[in-house]
């Protein structure tokens, strides 16, 4: 028999597109001797929030999963896919998220997720109700067991589960595990993913097939990488990450392609997963264009071409806006850089503005505005006129801060930050340096000057400024931010690294914890930040959630 595995891009309450989207992988197969496997909450998209509490959201995915469930009428192919039902206990709360199975016209099969994770991005306890059901079922010749992603991590994580889905599998002898996932990608899950399921399959004895979806949702980055271990714990099958692909692995040849694991690099995964982010947040939020502020930074510049990577240059517009403190090579800069990436570049100067605001706050306040003051008012002006081109020709402005910068507040509100999303606001700095070497070194040619990338960084805000002026030698901070903000979930070889950085720098605690403090007084403005792409293990938004109103120090 074969399982036949739909890696698909679905998108959160698109519930006639997600059903299309399984339609059409059903049709290829429908007549075989198969299942079709389908990913967690295929028919919602993952993860649907607060429209879960909109009975007219449930209703129209019922109806679409009836459409499904009449598909296989007649057909010999079934289907597994994760749903959410309705919860008819008396107690808890009024939904599941489950998995279940369609064959010959009707809803055969029925489980309801065990484990709902309630830490860093996830909050599936708000909604639903954890099950009780057994996650075994016989099906096709076949003793069959299932598992709902978390379902598989009782103890992976730094918390204990009270159940274990996974021991109560291993008590039965089982010909197949199936498990159904919307697992997102950061930098490392990919090999943790296999690290859990290979262990899964040697400790029950079975295969396991191991279904995620792809695309990105809002700040959430789904790399897919499906794939399937035997009964041994070996990879026999790995599918493509970040991209949709419909496969199959036949049951009966199972151990006769054993393999090594593959990962992406660094960088790569970086690349790809900002890419897919970005694309798929412009295209699900009903975009086709967009506008980037060029600087002649490294910031704008790797943003440019993240931008024209994942949507096309004849899509992407860059203004370069250049004030009194703006230097030559700057403007040189992006102009070289837009040619580079044959987008089409404007240019607005801010001078005259710049002045008309000073004068403006001389009349109204009886003072001459400060150095702080005079730089924001030039980070406005630009965020202004960013916002003006996107109302006028519908291009979301995409904002270019990095994790570093927005970490300890290094950024104007409603300025630089203006922006739809933040494809860089997970990356800390020395990671943006990596990524735009990384272009050139896959494109064979100098996409990004090294004219940017080598420049000393500068808000270029006022004269003779740069960035060292206001914060640490960008290695040492990314080393202090990452253990600050990430240290509870990196490995001991990362934290050593960060360490050891921190002592070749002979930086003291009192300046250590400075940086601490900068990084809690700038929580109100993150607060008011787009949404960031997710890359790392903790990232700001959804995966770090931290009062404004707080006066604690570490």
């Amino acid at each position: 028999m074969k399982v036949v595995m739909a890696q698909l891009n679905f998108t959160v309450g698109g519930i006639q597109g997600n059903l299309n989207k399984i339609l059409k992988a059903y049709e290829t197969v429908a007549h075989e001797n198969s299942i079709l496997v389908c990913s967690e909450l295929a028919l919602t998209g993952y993860y649907p929030q607060d429209l879960l509490v909109k009975s007219s959201f449930i209703e129209s995915q019922n109806r679409a999963l009836q459409t499904l469930i009449q598909a296989t009428e007649n057909k010999s192919c079934s289907i597994v896919l994760g749903v959410v039902c309705r919860n008819y206990s008396e107690n808890g709360k009024p939904l599941h998220n489950a998995l279940v199975i369609l064959s010959r016209g009707q809803k055969i099969f029925e489980y309801h997720k065990r484990l709902l994770p309630t830490y860093n991005i996830f909050d599936e306890a708000r909604h639903f109700e954890a099950g009780t059901n057994k996650a075994v079922f016989e099906h096709q010749n076949m003793k069959l067991g299932f598992l709902i992603c978390e379902d598989a991590w009782s103890r992976t994580n730094n918390f204990k589960y009270v159940s274990d889905p996974v021991e109560e599998l291993k008590q039965e002898p089982l010909d197949l595990i199936i498990s159904i996932n919307a697992s997102p990608s950061n930098l490392g899950k990919m090999r943790q993913r296999f690290s859990v399921i290979k262990k899964i399959s040697k400790k029950c004895n079975a295969p396991v097939v191991y279904v995620n979806q792809v695309g990105g949702n809002d700040e959430l980055i789904f790399d897919g990488a499906s794939f399937v271990t035997n009964q041994k714990g070996l990879l026999v099958k790995q599918m493509q990450s970040f991209v949709e692909q419909v496969s199959y692995i036949d049951l009966t040849k199972i151990n006769e392609d054993e393999r090594e694991f593959s990962e992406i690099n660094h960088r790569e995964l970086i690349l790809q997963q900002t890419v897919l982010g970005i694309r798929d947040y412009v295209n699900k939020c009903g975009f086709q264009k967009v506008v980037v502020g060029s600087s002649g930074g490294i910031d704008s510049a790797v943003t440019l071409a993240i931008c024209c990577e994942a949507l096309g240059a004849d899509n992407v517009t860059a203004i370069t806006m250049p004030s009194y403190f703006s230097s030559k090579g700057s403007v040189d800069d992006s102009v070289k850089l837009c040619d580079n990436l044959g987008i089409k570049l404007l240019k607005a100067s801010i001078a005259e503005e710049f002045d008309i605001a000073i004068k403006r706050f001389e009349t109204m306040s009886g003072e001459h505005p400060s150095r702080l003051t005079q730089e924001n008012i030039q980070a406005r002006i630009r965020g202004r006129i960013l916002m003006e081109f996107s109302n006028h020709f519908g291009a979301l402005v995409i904002s270019t801060g990095n994790k570093s910068e927005m970490s300890v507040g290094y950024a104007t509100l409603y300025g630089d930050m203006n922006g739809g999303i933040n494809p860089l606001g997970d990356l800390y700095k020395m990671e943006v340096y990596e990524l735009a070497k990384h272009f050139n070194q896959k494109a064979e040619k100098e996409i990004i000057p090294l004219s940017i990338i080598e420049k000393e960084p500068s808000a270029e805000l006022s004269e003779d400024q740069k960035d060292s002026d206001a914060l640490p030698e960008y290695p040492l901070l990314d080393a202090i931010l990452k253990l600050y903000i990430e240290g509870d979930l990196l490995n001991k070889t990362e934290i050593d690294g960060c360490k050891k950085l921190i002592e070749h720098y002979d930086i003291s605690d009192k300046e250590i914890s400075i940086i601490h403090n900068m990084v809690n007084k700038a929580e109100f403005k993150r607060r008011q930040a787009p949404p960031i792409i997710r890359v790392q293990q903790r990232s700001f938004g959804m995966g770090r959630r931290l009062p404004v109103a707080a006066v604690y120090s570490d």
